[in-house]
């Protein structure tokens, strides 16, 4: 039972929420387990969480009321990119206009990344929010969202630590899972030692009514159930096309607060995490892309019946390959995605474009290498696909190649797996799921960013190069 009393205690965060505040002209409904992580007083807080139960919009809720609490406040929202550092400045900005007007205070900073708050005392009080880097010259309170997916995780938290020391502010830790790795699993977990001052929470998709239809139910009897029948028993519509989407260990890392062991993969995150950057924008159009000052190629692999088309586009600096564009054709026919080639063919000078022949690609490129000449037409076989994925592998090592700092990319990246057939022959894929792709956005990238060999007559592949792992 929740503490009637301080939810109408408008001097306490749980009250200030609950009492005041709107989203998009609704009164804000808290879960249980929000209003657990409102009252946590403890200097170190550090949730294990699904995906989508609504942690980033209680982060800006509790820094919003603490602006407006507290005089001379600072709230530090620390995320995974640009993008969703952007996004929680404007969750509290939407729910600072919905408050009423008598309780506002006068706002003095409003952009992108900051909101400051001006109180009759002139004391300003600020929510800051940037992507993955230590913050520094600022103190009070601290939140790393996401924080088991940054490249330099364990800095950014060593950083912050001194952020709250002369504040007496909170340090909040707060991600799903991302392999047994990182500071984030270290302290989630204490696999490796005990982290004594950090009160920890975890919050699988049965705790949240998105996405169970009986959440005090589940909470005693979801844990006991495997996957399957869990979800078959308490989850609603959109949890099961979750479950259906994904592959059932990444349905597990995602949803349920497994830290799965990437042992499996034949791209670990600690390969994968150091090529992405903040900071790489991509086009969203050919025609928004800037003269390249580098030789341009892509891949594209074409969607069978359940998958999607994927567009990868790169450009080739000193031998680094950027990502400039990313493109997905869902449900797209083909005659509409032939068109798009086209159109990028004609306007952008592309040195070589890979595409996939096999199968229901055959007409595709057919088409597109008789009329371009820079349109190489590939096979999908066990040899090519390891050709592909050892180069890329080599790309990663080397770090020679940028990819944007987007988590379902990395996830598909990571998803791939090597086996070994009863056949003797060597299989790269990753695991089918019900009504997602089957890492089509990944083949798009190795057929783009493969090494190019010379033409010749049919042979056994040599790679000169020995890959760890």
């Amino acid at each position: 039972m929740r503490n009637s009393k301080e939810e109408h205690d408008l001097a306490t965060e749980v009250g200030f929420i609950t009492a005041l505040c709107r989203y998009e002209d609704e009164p804000i409904l808290l879960e249980p387990y929000q209003f657990a992580f409102l009252k946590n007083r403890a200097r170190f807080r550090w949730i294990t969480k699904s995906r989508q139960v609504g942690f980033s919009f209680v982060f800006a809720l509790e820094a919003l009321a603490r602006c407006h609490l507290r005089e001379g406040y600072t709230a530090v929202f620390v995320s995974f990119n640009q993008d969703e550092a952007k996004e929680k400045i404007l969750i509290a900005r939407q729910v600072y206009e919905e408050l009423p007007t008598g309780i506002q205070k006068k706002l003095a900073v409003d952009s992108k990344t900051e909101l400051a708050f001006e109180s009759s005392g002139r004391r300003i009080s600020r929510i800051v929010s940037v992507p993955s880097k230590p913050p520094r010259g600022k103190k009070g309170d601290c939140y790393l969202d996401e924080l088991a997916h940054y490249v330099n995780d364990r800095e950014v938290y060593t950083g912050s630590t001194a952020l709250i020391l002369r504040s007496h502010g909170q340090l909040t830790g707060c991600s799903t899972p991302l392999g047994r790795r990182g500071i984030f699993w270290e302290i989630a977990t204490e696999e490796l030692r005990k982290f004594p001052h950090h009160s920890r929470q975890s919050v699988p998709w049965w705790l949240c009514s998105f996405f169970c239809h009986d959440c005090r139910r589940a909470a005693v009897e979801a844990l006991e159930l495997p996957t399957e029948e869990r979800v078959a028993k308490f989850g609603k519509p959109q949890l099961i096309e979750q479950l259906d989407s994904l592959p059932l260990e990444d349905f597990q890392q995602e949803f349920e607060n497994r830290h799965v062991d990437e042992s499996y993969s034949y791209f670990p995150y600690e390969l994968i995490l150091p090529c992405t950057e903040v900071e790489l924008r991509l086009s969203e159009d050919f025609s928004e892309l800037p003269f390249p000052q580098g030789r341009l190629v892509a891949g594209f692999d074409v969607g069978r019946t359940r998958d999607r088309s994927e567009l990868a586009l790169f450009e080739v600096l000193e031998h680094r390959f950027v990502c400039r564009l990313l493109r997905r054709y869902d449900q797209t026919p083909f005659a509409e995605q032939e068109g798009d080639l086209r159109r990028m063919l004609q306007t952008l000078p592309i040195a070589r474009l890979s595409i996939d022949k096999s199968g229901i690609g055959m007409n595709l490129a057919e088409n597109l290498c008789r009329d371009f000449p820079q349109v190489v037409g590939e096979v999908f076989s066990s040899e090519s696909k390891e050709r592909w994925a050892t180069d890329l592998k080599i790309l990663l090592q080397r770090r020679d190649i940028a990819l944007p700092r987007d988590r379902d990319l990395v996830a598909q990246v990571h998803s791939i797996k090597r086996r070994v057939l009863p056949s003797g022959k060597v299989s790269f894929d990753a695991e089918r799921s019900g009504r997602g792709g089957h890492a089509d956005r990944f083949w798009a990238i190795a057929l783009a960013c493969q090494k190019e060999r010379q033409a010749g007559p049919a042979r056994v592949v040599e790679i000169g190069v020995r890959v760890i792992g």
